[in-house]
């Protein structure tokens, strides 16, 4: 008889773990503080029961903590996703707690044993964490500066006439603001027009500095990438960030054993929709509007430049076309196909990776 399954709830101040027996009925329940020393009392509860597989939900974020103390006390921890739980909650028809969000997720790992590895990165390898901490610092930034630049344009276009006749009125913002840099804050002007060319003028300082940050930045994300080893950027039209993201995202690659697996988790990977096809092959199929955006957008990036500068790719669109695809279905199959290639450059360096590993042992 297989050994009982445990499920984590997690949140920001507690967790609850659940624990089911192999025929999916509830053992027990517990919650705990989301500090190491709750950890240590969930690890003994788990010991206490022979739990040997524990399925965490979250955990990329309240969860991660927990899942690096699972990990490191040798529980074979899985990450379940959140509708999987949901599933089977909704299945029994019960409310929503945290027990029972708990034990739905003992119980979906054990309907699903195959589910992937947890994603703290911190437990499968501190240099891809390290890699996720320095790309959130890039993306944080830039999210910002964009926000910024879009009330800043606003603000141009709130400036009085005799100021905005120095300024072009077309192009990216950034050259507005070097013009904007340029005008003598002695002009003669409204008082409102003063201020906000003062402040603005401010800003192009405080500009300037943030993306000398971002550059700073994306050189420290390609030394990291030296350093892990990765030919992502080997690929046309995958650079630093965009490797940076595939790596972060993706963490384990062992965790898709098929191509197929890591293009359905990426939403390339079209879905069937077909019937009286018997046994056999699906004839019809639609897109996937799931998957993780951020990889999915990482290769229509890749598939538009390989379009560009390949005259492999262009002649792989060309010859689906032909083939009575229409635009867009000729760049989701030329999608699928890179992130075939993807998936196996990313098998082709881990196994490159882990060699002195194990030779060392």
């Amino acid at each position: 008889m297989t050994s009982p399954i445990g499920g984590i709830d997690p949140h920001q101040d507690t967790f609850t773990a659940g624990i089911v027996d192999p025929h999916g009925v509830e053992v027990t329940h517990e919650t705990f503080a989301n500090t190491a020393a709750g950890f240590g009392e969930a690890i003994d509860l788990l010991d206490a029961h022979g739990v040997k597989r524990v399925g965490v939900e979250g955990s990329a974020k309240w969860g991660a903590h927990v899942a690096i103390a699972l990990v490191a006390a040798a529980f074979d921890t899985r990450e379940v996703p959140a509708s999987r739980s949901a599933a089977q909650r909704r299945s029994r028809r019960l409310g929503k707690t945290d027990a029972v969000d708990a034990v739905a997720t003992a119980r979906a790992l054990q309907a699903e044993p195959t589910l992937g590895p947890v994603q703290a990165l911190e437990a499968y390898d501190p240099l891809v964490a390290e890699i996720e901490a320095v790309l959130e610092h890039r993306r944080t930034l830039v999210a910002a500066r964009t926000l910024l630049l879009h009330h800043v344009g606003d603000q141009i276009a709130k400036l009085p006439t005799e100021i905005r006749d120095l300024l072009t009125s077309d192009g990216k913002i950034e050259v507005r603001l070097r013009r904007l840099a340029a005008v003598d804050p002695g002009i003669d002007t409204t008082p409102a027009g003063a201020y906000r060319l003062e402040w603005l003028q401010a800003f192009i300082d405080s500009d300037r500095a943030a993306r000398r940050e971002v550059r700073r930045l994306e050189r420290r994300i390609d030394e990291l990438l030296d350093e892990h080893g990765t030919t992502l950027r080997d690929e046309t039209g995958i650079g630093p960030i965009a490797a940076a993201t595939l790596v972060c995202e993706v963490g384990d690659p062992h965790r898709f054993d098929r191509e197929s697996k890591f293009a359905r988790w990426c939403g390339t990977g079209a879905v069937a929709l077909s019937s009286r096809e018997g046994s056999g092959d699906p004839v019809k199929h639609r897109l996937d509007f799931r998957g993780n955006r951020r990889i999915n957008s990482v290769l229509y990036i890749a598939s538009v430049t390989q379009q560009r500068t390949q005259p492999d790719a262009a002649e792989y669109l060309a010859r689906k076309a032909t083939e009575g695809k229409t635009r867009r279905e000729a760049r989701r199959a030329h999608k699928r196909h890179l992130a075939n290639r993807v998936i196996r450059r990313m098998w082709r360096d881990e196994y490159t990776r882990q060699q002195p590993l194990a030779l060392a042992a």
